[in-house]
């Protein structure tokens, strides 16, 4: 990347040495700007969303967006200032600063430049508003951080290069908005600090599992927590930093947000005092960096609340013609449940409300993903095969993979080892849920005559799936049960074994999902990033991300997952997977003949 002249570049930004007890220079800020997109009004033409700055401040510094000029014939531009609430305060020395932002769009797209604090050259960056009528170009991005492995190879990966790449394509071709898909950051490092050694040194599970903290071990999680996002998500972590101070996020957590394997453990684990202590900081500090709020006000900030407080998924729109439901899989989870059945019901009132009438198409985000090859129909295999683990595969290498593996003491007297991959929506625990839940979406699609597609990382590969009707393989456009799975991780963590994708790979075939529908992966990769011929064409072990672009003409939304070329050099090469418009029924004839621009008083 060209560096010279960006002036946002991560050389021009201050990365001294940063700790929890100073600020980097700007009035104490010690993490952000982070940007957030919420939603847009098409009756009054205005984008909302956030910025949160974590600062030493008592009183906050101003924020200043500026929007050129409406009119060709001037120069001027348009400035607003906004103001910050204190949504939560660490420790009586850092405070969290959210400014709600409510900026006005117009028919053309826009560059929206800010700053806080008096002096403009005082923390000045830029993000990209798209016109009223038009549909967001989004990033999709998974598992932004390193599991519990050895220092050389992380040495040599690197966890900056495909951050670099999606600036790259940032700045030409700039993104609205960025969705993490879950495990924004790695939480897992946690088990190894010096605070958890009486938790670590006990062997007796029951003992273990009845343990109460000491204030030292509490005070230890608060503080754990605030520092890794401060670390992963500030100056320290300069790309990250920069791309989340340049384009809106909408993300949802998953498991390593909070710690390997969370919801997947057995209940006497989970309610011991050790785990909800560490839940209850895992979801104060994830509401507060992720989503600029807090639980007890995060439904006030838009989100759709489920069965508990701690439960709270997205949905919004992503231009007139694209809608996103980003399911939140965390936040009620237990090992028989991943969301409640009231939890779906609040999801699926609240799409018929939210959506305008000009959507065309859904994004579904799930952290693990809805369709992905079997795990349980290649266990014995790889139970009998040599340096084969199906911890790994799974993408469970923390934790729960010691778990699995027996490398922990046994947290109960009979521990489960979890054969069935409990993490996984097609774990036993789960199949009538993940059932359920897709034929929700199946009447959705029908009933709208909006194509549904999937979104999902976890695993540490990219891979495409779908379901579809037998009957209507060539005839994709008119079959409202036609649903892509793209699977797109990790940005930044390492790809499994080759082997074992091998093994996934031959053990994946089309599965009968119920009566005409089907469902099965593509051979979706028939070349490597460098060139080279592939044998494995359905699973591909390589670090990348998904590009998501609408074209207006075809109706058709597009994907292009963009994977390394080559370990430890920034590059990426692109894999185009185009997802058609549903045209079905009376509904589909009405939504694809008539104008799908919305009204609007704006712009």
């Amino acid at each position: 990347m060209a560096q010279s002249n960006d002036p946002t570049s991560p050389n021009e930004l201050n990365l001294a040495s940063l700790t929890i007890d100073s600020g980097d220079g700007h009035q104490g800020v010690i993490c952000g700007p982070l940007l957030r997109y919420s939603e847009i009004n098409y009756d009054s033409g205005t984008w909302y969303g956030s910025c949160l700055i974590v600062s030493q401040a008592t009183d906050p510094p101003s924020l200043k967006v500026t929007l050129p000029s409406t009119s060709s014939n001037s120069n001027d531009s348009s400035s607003f200032e906004f103001t910050a609430e204190c949504i939560d305060t660490y420790r009586q020395q850092y405070r969290f600063w959210r400014y709600p932002l409510a900026l006005p769009l117009t028919h053309e797209p826009q560059r929206a430049t800010y700053h806080y604090g008096n002096d403009s050259d005082n923390g000045q960056h830029s993000f990209h508003l798209p016109g009223l009528q038009e549909t967001m170009r989004f990033m999709f991005h998974s598992c932004n951080g390193f599991s519990m492995i050895p220092q050389e190879v992380k040495d040599k990966y690197g966890d900056q290069l495909l951050w670099q790449d999606v600036l790259d394509r940032h700045y030409v071709m700039p993104f609205h908005v960025l969705i993490g898909g879950g495990d924004q950051l790695y939480q897992d490092k946690i088990i190894k600090e010096d605070f958890m050694q009486p938790w670590n040194d006990e062997k007796n599970p029951d003992k273990r599992l009845a343990m109460a903290l000491s204030q030292d071990m509490i005070d230890g999680m608060e503080a754990f927590f605030f520092r890794n996002y401060v670390e992963n998500f500030g100056n320290q972590n300069p790309w990250v930093a920069l791309a989340f101070a340049s384009i809106p996020s909408i993300n949802m957590w998953d498991d390593h947000d909070i710690i390997d394997g969370y919801g997947s453990y057995p209940a006497e684990m989970q309610n011991s005092h050790c785990f909800t202590t560490l839940f209850e900081n895992a979801c104060r500090f994830y509401y507060l960096f992720q989503h600029h709020t807090t639980v007890d006000l995060a439904q006030k900030h838009g989100m759709v609340r489920g069965t508990l407080p701690t439960c709270n998924s997205v949905i919004t729109t992503l231009g007139p013609a694209l809608g996103l439901l980003s399911l939140d899989c965390r936040g009620e989870r237990n090992k028989k449940d991943i969301c409640q059945p009231e939890t779906y019901t609040t999801i699926f009132d609240t799409l018929q409300t939210r959506l305008p009438p000009t959507v065309k198409h859904l994004l579904v985000v799930t952290g693990v993903p809805l369709i992905y090859p079997r795990l349980t129909l290649f266990e014995k295999a790889m139970d009998s095969a040599a340096g084969f683990d199906l911890p790994t595969l799974a993408g469970k290498t923390g934790a729960l993979g010691d778990l699995i593996t027996g490398k922990l003491n046994k947290w109960n007297s009979e521990p489960e080892l979890l054969d069935d991959m409990n993490d996984h929506w097609t774990a036993g625990n789960h199949l009538v849920e993940r059932k359920t839940l897709i034929e929700k979406l199946q009447h959705f699609a029908r009933e709208k005559s909006i194509r549904v597609s999937f979104m999902g990382g976890d695993v540490h590969c990219c891979a495409v799936g779908k379901l579809y009707s037998k009957d209507m393989k060539e005839k994709e456009e008119g079959d409202p049960y036609f649903m892509i799975q793209i699977i797109s991780s990790a940005i930044v963590n390492v790809p499994p074994p080759v082997a074992l994708l091998t093994i996934l790979d031959q053990n994946s075939s089309y599965v009968t999902f119920n009566g005409n529908t089907e469902e099965k992966m593509y051979h979706a990769f028939k070349q490597s990033p460098n060139g080279n011929k592939r044998n494995n064409k359905k699973l591909m072990g390589c670090r990348n991300y998904c590009a998501g672009y609408y074209d207006e003409s075809s109706g058709k939304l597009n994907f292009w997952i963009q994977a390394e070329k080559e370990i430890g050099k920034k590059g990426t090469m692109g894999y185009l997977f185009d997802v058609p418009k549903l045209v079905f029924g009376q509904a589909g004839n009405q939504l694809h003949g008539s104008d799908h621009l919305v009204e609007s008083g704006g712009g």
